[in-house]
């Protein structure tokens, strides 16, 4: 955990998987792409992730109990190729997104598991089923007139506790700490 976490009294948190720096370049530039044909905002480059479980508000001193949380369900993992093949839409959001066609399997046990620990910690969890995206627009004022897309792909090594801060430039997220899944093999 960084020191600047200490510094914060509430923080607005969440666990997510952070694009390599290749796949987050193309999500980039796909996000201003589907920004201009949505009429939306396209999120500041180095705030692409995917959101595994959103928290909300919570005071400071529960980081502590929340990286317990984030490093057992890392130690619980192994890595995963995630690819992102279409765009979509939430359209009563107003958000434009880029997704999977199918969860693969380690990524939806490494959802289920954050997600029983959370509760079991008496910390909020998402009802709905996982649907795992990275959000390409937001304040769209028509859907993405594109559904198909050239697959953008990265090799899952590890999760991240997130803090979402708001300034008058728009958010920042920043890295609280962060875990390799453990039972990561060698790559060939």
């Amino acid at each position: 955990m960084t020191d600047s976490a200490d510094q914060l009294a509430v923080a607005r948190l969440f666990f997510a998987v952070v694009p390599d720096d290749a796949a987050r370049a193309a999500l980039a530039a796909l996000a201003r792409e589907v920004a201009r044909e949505t009429g939306g905002r396209a999120p500041r480059e180095e705030n692409l992730h995917l959101t595994l479980a959103f928290l909300g508000n919570l005071p400071r001193e529960r980081i502590a109990e929340l990286t317990a949380i984030g490093a057992a369900a890392a130690a619980a993992a192994t890595p995963f190729p995630l690819a992102l093949e279409r765009v979509g839409a939430f359209r009563e959001a107003g958000v434009a997104w880029a997704g999977t066609e199918t969860v693969p399997a380690p990524m939806q046990r490494l959802f289920e598991e954050l997600r029983a620990l959370l509760r079991a910690a008496g910390l909020p969890t998402e009802r709905r089923a996982f649907h795992p995206h990275v959000t390409l627009a937001r304040r769209c004022r028509r859907g993405p007139p594109i559904a198909a897309m050239a697959p953008v792909a990265w090799r899952v090594e590890s999760i991240v506790l997130m803090a979402s801060e708001t300034r008058p430039d728009g958010a920042h997220y920043r890295a609280l700490a962060s875990w390799p899944l453990a039972a990561a093999s060698p790559l060939p």
